[in-house]
């Protein structure tokens, strides 16, 4: 058998983690006040860059995606749904109430030319990039 020290920091640290546990499991606010942010998946392949963004429960209308200044912005909102006001529910944990993410475009991305498709809660976007710019510059030494 190994003995250990006792210490009394540990014991208040397991009980305040308990008492952290016991309340979180009976809070009941729906999260109708707070910002949410979806996952998002980025592939930068050598054509082109995709992103798929999950948007669960978002409808096509309420999504907006623009690019202004080489920055791509993905703004929408899951609205909370009325109907389930009647119920009497014992946890809520699904977000809702509106989201933005942005991303900076490098210089080779084509802004003019992105293609959007959204299916069973997942945001694609396909843009594609200029491969005719040199990646490398040589320079000559005089």
């Amino acid at each position: 058998m190994k003995l250990v020290r006792y210490n009394p920091i540990n014991e208040l640290a397991f009980r305040g983690n308990s008492f952290n546990d016991f309340y979180s499991f009976f809070n009941t606010k729906p999260k109708t006040d707070e910002s949410w942010y979806p996952a998002v998946d980025i592939l930068n392949e050598k054509d082109t860059v995709i992103l798929n963004i999950e948007l669960p429960g978002v409808k096509k209308e309420d999504i907006s995606v623009n690019i202004e200044d080489r920055v791509l912005t993905i703004k929408g909102e899951r609205n909370f749904e009325n109907e389930e006001k009647k119920n009497s529910y014992f946890r809520k944990e699904r977000s809702y109430g509106s989201f933005k993410r942005a991303f900076t475009l490098s210089d080779d991305v084509l802004i003019d030319d992105v293609d959007a498709d959204f299916r069973d809660g997942i945001l694609k976007l396909t843009l594609k990039k200029d491969n005719t710019k040199e990646e490398v510059k040589q320079i000559t030494i005089n």
